[in-house]
């Protein structure tokens, strides 16, 4: 899955809102005995749908009814595919196939927090375990089991995403819902699922989504600079265009890391106020003042941020799923002088070292600092 900000868009970091994935795949959901039968049976039918329309992505290219703007994003799709694997990634057979979507809305996740502690409320899949999310086809279902958590006593954020992942375990198509996207997004999408095929930590979700956000975005970036140092130098056109979407790329990673940080300093201290013996009502009240001193400064470097209105402990938790971690990631790509094929490498290492009880996250730390030889 993936993140970044919009209404209704794609789930890119999420900051931008929906775009990443909601993990539905008809081998696992039909396996739920604990889920509803009804939800179950959607579930594959809406999947059965995706892949009974998939057909290969050239043929939809050379199609002459294909409208001029998807053909484009379409020859995008597989040139990001293509430079995913040159950076260590496997995408497998996936984003080779299109698969067009009856709406704009693919799905809607849904996501449940304590308002006085980061007690963020799961379903059990079974292959990748518990996960803080669930989706939902119809907006009105979301809306229903929104309802349900709240009256638990859980804030809810609702999202809506425009692809998923099945980690490798089908071709996952590129839907027509992706293209709805700006094509930054589109080639952080790309190379953001293609990470989860490549890697998945059972249970950490948290993890593997930081993870596939801190490559995407600079996945991204060096996709575009590959693309701009292709232009020919009397090809005026391609180095003007792939200049501006370098930019984009830049602007969007800059955005990323300052959202890091101040998701970072605000679920550090909203913690510590949670965790101690004061009242739920004194808590309430003093998360406020915490969550402006964060936001605001973020707000004012980007004033078109349309997240983090008001606290939401399932908004802030939601981002940090996408957001854990980026300093550490991004030393570790230092130590690897940028190369994302020797990052990915010492990725591969961390994963083949964790044990069920450990954390990602502190053998990450570990690692950044001083990396074992390649």
């Amino acid at each position: 899955m993936d993140w970044r900000e919009s209404e209704g868009g794609s789930f890119h970091l999420f900051f931008w809102a929906a775009r990443r994935a909601v993990l539905i795949s008809t081998l696992f959901l039909i396996a739920l005995a604990s889920c509803s039968p009804v939800y179950v049976i959607r579930a594959a039918y809406e999947q059965g749908k995706i892949l009974v329309r998939r057909q290969p992505i050239e043929r939809v290219i050379e199609a002459e009814d294909t409208d001029p703007t998807q053909r484009e994003k379409l020859r995008l799709v597989l040139e990001a595919r293509a430079f995913a694997t040159e950076l260590g990634l496997d995408p497998g057979d996936s984003f080779t196939k299109f698969s067009k979507v009856d709406r704009d809305v693919l799905a809607w996740v849904l996501l449940g927090s304590k308002p006085d502690s980061f007690s963020l409320y799961t379903w059990w899949f079974p292959i990748v375990g518990s996960v803080p999310y669930k989706g939902f086809f119809e907006k009105d279902d979301a809306e229903k089991a929104a309802a349900a958590l709240q009256a638990k006593g859980y804030e809810t954020w609702l999202r809506g995403t425009q692809a998923f992942s099945t980690l490798g375990w089908f071709n996952d198509p590129l839907l027509s819902t992706t293209l709805n996207s700006d094509h930054v997004s589109i080639a952080d999408t790309v190379i953001h699922e293609s990470v989860h095929s490549t890697i998945w930590i059972k249970n950490r979700v948290d993890f593997n989504e930081s993870l596939a956000n801190f490559v995407g975005s600079a996945g991204a970036v060096q996709f575009f600079q590959a693309k701009l140092n292709n232009c020919l130098l009397d090809d005026m056109v391609c180095a003007g265009r792939y200049r501006e979407l370098l930019a984009k790329s830049i602007l969007a990673r800059k955005r990323d890391r300052a959202m890091g940080a101040a998701i970072g300093g605000l679920h550090h201290e909203l913690k510590e106020l949670y965790r101690s013996n004061l009242e739920t009502s004194s808590k309430l009240e003093l998360r406020t003042a915490i969550f402006e001193k964060h936001v605001a400064p973020l707000k004012q470097q980007y004033p078109d941020l349309k997240i983090l209105k008001s606290i939401n402990n399932a908004e802030i938790m939601q981002l940090k799923l996408y957001l854990t971690g980026q300093e550490q990631f991004d030393k570790l790509l230092l130590k690897c002088s940028g190369d994302i094929p020797c990052f990915m490498k010492a990725l591969r290492g961390i994963e083949e070292q964790l044990s069920s009880s450990d954390d990602p996250f502190k053998l990450l730390e570990r690692w950044s600092e001083n990396p074992p030889k390649q």
